[in-house]
């Protein structure tokens, strides 16, 4: 074999093996929200609400994450510069699914009604009070077709379509602060809730995402 004439000279530098790339985790952080479907959580503005109540709505954006599953929230996450109701409207129409987690915020006492006979036995009872935006977000959602997850604090339960009751996975769950948090997140109710709208989430993501021209035959 002959001997080449021209022989490329390298710096060493460049000859010696180059280790393993590794991402910047800063950088991991700030993407990996990108490889997520979005989803809608609803819940009370945070300066209304307890330390422990915060800690539910930290643990449940980390149990919706472990699905691979971006909670967004208004205006935490994402605002845009319009009215509430066409902010949320946005939202709901750019999610593929509505978390609604409504919380204890007031206690009040009825003293006085507008007269109806219906309303004779409320007088003088109290109640836990919710956040409004946790009624009206997930009607809206309703509307859409969007995939929903109810969660309600006990105290509050009772209120309209937050009453509990009915057959997994469709009633509304209930949190009883009084207990803690790790009790909730590990009891065999929230982990099949979960799986159930997750999978829900996921299908809707699927079938709103093909492409216009489908070239599938039917039925397959």
């Amino acid at each position: 074999m002959s001997t080449p004439k021209f022989m490329l000279e390298l710096p060493e530098e460049q000859l010696a093996a180059k280790p393993t790339v590794i991402p910047d985790p800063n950088l991991v952080a700030k993407t990996n929200r990108f490889y997520k479907i979005p989803v809608f959580l609803s819940h009370p503005t945070s300066n209304t609400m307890n330390n422990l109540q915060i800690s539910f709505l930290l643990r449940l954006m980390e149990e919706l994450k472990k699905e691979l599953l971006f909670p967004r929230t208004l205006p935490n996450t994402e605002q845009y510069p319009e009215t509430t109701m066409t902010s949320i409207r946005r939202m709901i129409y750019s999610s593929y699914g509505m978390v609604t987690l409504n919380l204890a915020r007031k206690k009040v006492r009825v003293i006085e009604t507008n007269g109806a006979t219906v309303y004779d036995k409320d007088l003088g009872t109290e109640y836990w009070t919710g956040s409004t935006f946790s009624f009206i977000e997930p009607a809206m959602a309703f509307q859409y077709g969007l995939p929903q997850l109810f969660i309600t604090e006990a105290i509050v339960s009772g209120q309209d379509v937050y009453e509990s009751g009915g057959i997994i996975p469709f009633r509304t769950m209930v949190w009883d602060s009084s207990q803690g948090i790790d009790y909730f997140f590990k009891s065999t109710e929230w982990k099949e809730m979960l799986q159930n709208w997750s999978a829900e989430v996921r299908s809707g993501y699927f079938l709103n995402t093909l492409p216009p021209y489908n070239y599938v035959p039917e039925g397959q």
